[in-house]
């Protein structure tokens, strides 16, 4: 047990690191919905036995009961650096919308989106583990828990659905483990969770006026052509940024049936976003001032209902700025995981992970009156995931580290869409630890998240029509490479 000296510095330091970490945290996000490097030192083994190794306080994100393995306290702090390459190729000719300038994708054509500043991130994570008693011993942290960026060339055949997604999660936990007998604990943590979701796309105007009715750009260019109607403006830029907290909790058991052998479980339930308050942008211009105003009156006025369309209704939908609501809710889930000591040199590790994603709903509503901006039904179905690890000793201070793991996607080709690539995928991982003294061990690892490519499109379930995203077919490609530095300290 720690004596009061030691534990007030302690205190005080993981504290001033905590707060380091909440001004740093907006930079915590990836590729991906469910973030794969809030461990370094279990990314190594590609996240493999990671709610039954305990190698550090870390273990607090997966399963609170393995802190009882602790026995010092120990600081963590790591982060991630995480690189984003995302490619898309046409798969018709034409291939979506055509752009400004008139030219659209054809067969085979390449979109690739591999460089700059923004297709990277760092992702920091904090965790701290204090003994109270010998049984007892509670921990608290940061780090991000989901995450998603993809960013796509700004003018792909698929921009008008969705060209670049940055979507985080950030948890803050704290936790405590405890051992009922010498061979089994429990535990548990509480958690605030920080939503934030910016949304990037290319606004159609003729895509959405043929989407409110058929062949309407055809009508409205003849209206053009008698000085009836004013042209149709060309694509504008649209973005829209979503705010949200919630609250949740962690539920945890360690069983050690031999000196070897450690057998985690953990559950965590789903996380319900409620009343999250958003804003939408379109880009002004002078011909989209004009077209709301005609779709505001005179002649659409006197034809609209006839065609079956409510101008002030589509006007009202264009204007510059919305306060946009949403509520979401993300999976729960359910890890298992199995730690054996085989030999002096040798550690084997394997961890089942189910995330049921069907719960989730993507749809953004008005505030100003209720009416649906979006729509995206999309046919979610259960995540599960298998992974396998080891861990060699090499030296006395080098432990190696490898991983290997597979997941399904969540979901299918008929609802895939941009701003979400989600398909099939691998993860290989390697690592390393050193010792580099008593108190002091340095964790590096790379992992690399490989998806298969998927067949994108315009999915025929948005709604309304008119935000559908026009006709393109494509497939998508989405590689993630993470590498990660943590350092922790014992006291």
């Amino acid at each position: 047990m720690l004596c009061s000296a030691a534990l007030k510095p302690l205190t005080v330091g993981a504290l001033a690191a905590m707060q380091i970490y909440l001004l740093i945290c907006n930079k915590a996000y990836a590729g991906g919905t469910a973030f794969d490097a809030t461990s370094i030192s279990s990314m190594g083994s590609a996240n493999a036995g990671m709610a039954a190794e305990a190698g550090d306080a870390s273990v607090l994100f997966a399963n609170p009961a393995a802190l009882t393995r602790l026995k010092r306290a120990e600081v963590v702090l790591g982060a991630a650096f995480v690189g984003i390459n995302t490619s898309y190729i046409s798969g018709q000719t034409p291939d979506g919308s055509p752009t400004n300038s008139g030219t659209s994708g054809s067969v085979g054509q390449e979109f690739n989106r591999k460089k700059g500043y923004d297709s990277t991130a760092l992702a920091p994570n904090l965790y701290v583990a204090i003994p109270i008693t010998e049984k007892l011993v509670v921990g608290f942290g940061g780090g991000a828990s989901h995450a998603l960026i993809v960013r796509y060339d700004e003018n792909f055949p698929g921009r008008n659905q969705g060209r670049d997604i940055d979507f985080k999660v950030s948890r803050a936990n704290v936790g405590f483990g405890y051992k009922l007998t010498p061979s089994l604990s429990v535990g548990a943590n509480g958690s605030y969770e920080r939503y934030f979701q910016s949304l990037k796309l290319k606004l159609n105007y003729r895509d959405a006026v043929d989407g409110l009715l058929d062949n309407g750009s055809t009508l409205l260019d003849g209206l053009n052509g008698l000085g009836l109607a004013p042209p149709i403006p060309e694509e504008a830029d649209l973005s829209l940024r979503m705010f949200g907290w919630a609250f949740n909790a962690q539920a945890g058991v360690l069983w050690e049936p031999t000196e070897n052998t450690r057998v985690g479980i953990s559950y965590r339930p789903k996380t319900n976003f409620t009343g999250m308050r958003g804003k939408l942008k379109i880009q002004e211009t002078a011909e989209g001032a004009e077209f709301r105003e005609f779709l505001n009156g005179g002649l659409i006025g006197a034809t609209g209902p006839i065609l079956n369309v409510n101008g002030p209704q589509a006007a009202g939908d264009l204007l510059p700025e919305q306060r946009i609501k949403q509520d979401i809710t993300l999976p729960d889930e359910l890890r298992f995981s199995v730690f054996h000591h085989a030999s002096p040199k040798i550690d084997l590790m394997a961890s089942y992970t189910r995330q049921d994603f069907s719960v989730t709903k993507l749809e953004f509503i008005r505030e100003s009156n209720g009416r649906v901006l979006q729509d995206i039904q999309q046919n979610f179905v259960v995540a599960n995931s298998y992974r396998l690890g080891l861990n060699y000793k090499a030296f006395k201070r080098l432990t190696l580290k490898a991983g290997y793991a597979v997941e399904n996607s969540v979901i299918d080709d008929e609802t895939r869409i941009t701003l979400l690539p989600d398909s099939d995928r691998q993860y290989f991982g390697l690592g390393a630890q050193f010792e580099l003294r008593r108190d002091t061990t340095l964790n590096v690892s790379y992992m690399k998240l490989d998806l298969e490519p998927g067949s994108t499109g315009a999915n025929g379930q948005v709604n309304p029509a008119e935000v559908r995203g026009g006709d393109f077919q494509g497939t998508t490609k989405l590689d993630i490479d993470f590498f990660g530095v943590s350092v922790t300290e014992r006291f």
